[in-house]
Order: C-alpha cells, then structure tokens, then sequence
C-alpha cells in the first residue's frame, strides 16, 4: 500500500472517529510513514515504542506457541493506544479517556486499512 493510500486512509479515520486523537503509520522497524496528530507528539519515538511492543509481544506468542500479536489495546492514565500490525506495517491509534466508547470503532477501522 502506498504512502499516499495509508494517509487518506487515517485521514479518514480521524474524521470519522472524533475521539482519535492521533494516527501513526510505521515499518516494521519503526521508521514513520504518516503521522498525523491533533497535538505535537514525536511520531518517531511513539513509533519505535510500539514497534518494541509488538516485538516483544511477538515473541512471548512465539513461547507460547500462540502465534504472533494481531492487535492490542493499552489503557494508560491519560487515554489509550490502539496497535495494530501486519508483517511490514504497524498501525497506532490515539485516544483520550473520552475515547473509551469508541475503540472497538478505532481496532475495526485500522484492521480494515491493513486488509
């Protein structure tokens, strides 16, 4: 999928889910495709974070003999980060508490950019 394909994509989302507060897409390393957030955030840290994340993540399935994460939802003080992954991109959601209700819509819409 194309740089341009992936960022009108999250455009969208952002437009439909008004609690996201933010959308990043990244490689598989970590490195930023897109980045798109309502407050200055530093996309490339936030991206190499959840890159780690799914690594990690990864090889605890991998132990387990579960397989590899699919996607997962952190709850933090302030709000929460929605990670979905594929094999070559990783996909982050942002949204505050009042987000709550909708992150089940936020995980539907990024799962459906990556198909």
């Amino acid at each position: 999928m194309s740089k341009e394909a992936i960022e009108q994509k999250l455009a969208k989302l952002m437009d439909t889910v008004p609690e996201c507060e933010g959308v990043i897409a990244a490689d598989k390393d970590g490195k930023v495709i897109v980045g798109q957030t309502l407050t200055e955030m530093d996309h490339a840290k936030i991206a190499k974070a959840c890159v780690s994340i799914i690594k990690e993540s990864n090889t605890l399935g991998k132990d387990l003999a579960k397989g590899s994460l699919q996607n997962t939802t952190i709850e933090l003080d302030k709000g929460f980060a929605l990670l979905v992954g594929s094999e070559k991109v990783v996909l982050i959601a942002i949204a505050g508490n009042d987000g709550k209700a909708s992150l089940g819509l936020l995980k539907r819409n990024l799962i459906s950019i990556l198909k």
